[in-house]
């Protein structure tokens, strides 16, 4: 994952380890755990004498809001001071990327059990709607803002638009670089949403569709790398002072617009 440049870090990528619990088979095989994490500090250790340290790291009895509160909340409040953020879920087959990721549609969770990006979308809108409540309160303009969803899957080195339905025209998506040193995509949909719910419908059209296979550790093990992007535009009115004789005449400024740009 990573975060902004605002906040004087060192750098602007950080780490974040879980540990998941032994799932019903290894408990079934008694098999032993072999990490202890060091109490009150980011570091875990393997078997005796190996010890590794991160920014974060959350044992075996870590829960969803903890995970989120620690290593991402932050990530979706800088978004709207026009950072770009991103959060990378890597391990093997089996290890729980797709829980803490919150993208698996093919059974109910509790509400407690809600991965990163549902509580990303959750935490996007919620804060959305308490700026336009306090321009209001202010007596301001409201900010507006436009919201944009992507769904990408790469497998087998094919880009795959998981919002297109007609798959014969999936290999046409190429990746360029703009004359900015920015990296885009031609050709990829983007969904506009306007709710929460809107964007995990999107969000769940997208992962029902991603490539799977039989692993000898996952009967549905995601076979593919999938990235889901949200973009934030947001103008922000601003009040802009105008020459002394207007403000004596009884008015304050005029009003201009600031646009930024968040991507999550």
């Amino acid at each position: 994952m990573t975060t902004n440049g605002g906040e004087g870090n060192e750098t602007s990528v950080q780490v974040a380890l879980r540990v998941r619990p032994q799932n019903s088979k290894e408990q079934i095989d008694m098999c032993q755990i072999c990490t202890f994490c060091i109490p009150g500090q980011p570091q875990i250790v393997l078997g005796k004498d190996k010890a590794f340290t991160y920014d974060f790291v959350l044992d075996t009895d870590s829960e969803q809001d903890e995970i989120y509160s620690q290593c991402i909340e932050g990530l979706v409040a800088g978004c709207f001071e026009g950072y770009n953020a991103t959060v990378l879920a890597y391990g093997q087959t089996g290890s729980g990327k797709t829980y803490t990721m919150g993208t698996g549609f093919g059974m109910a969770v509790l509400p407690e059990q809600l991965g990163v990006i549902p509580r990303a979308v959750r935490q996007l809108f919620a804060t959305i709607d308490q700026l336009r409540d306090d321009a209001i309160a202010s007596g301001d303009p409201p900010p507006q803002f436009e919201i944009s969803a992507q769904f990408l899957e790469l497998y087998n080195e094919d880009l795959i638009d998981l919002f297109d339905c007609n798959r014969e025209a999936l290999k046409k998506l190429r990746i360029h670089e703009d004359p900015n040193g920015g990296i885009y995509i031609a050709g990829v949909i983007s969904q506009r949403v306007e709710s929460v719910e809107e964007t995990l419908s999107c969000l769940k059209q997208g992962a029902l569709s991603r490539t799977v296979g039989s692993t000898n550790m996952n009967a549905q093990s995601s076979r593919s790398h999938a990235i889901f992007t949200l973009q934030v535009s947001q103008q922000r009115p601003i009040k802009t002072p105008i020459s002394s004789e207007i403000v004596e005449e009884g008015r304050e400024g005029s009003y201009s617009t600031k646009s930024l740009t968040g991507r999550i």
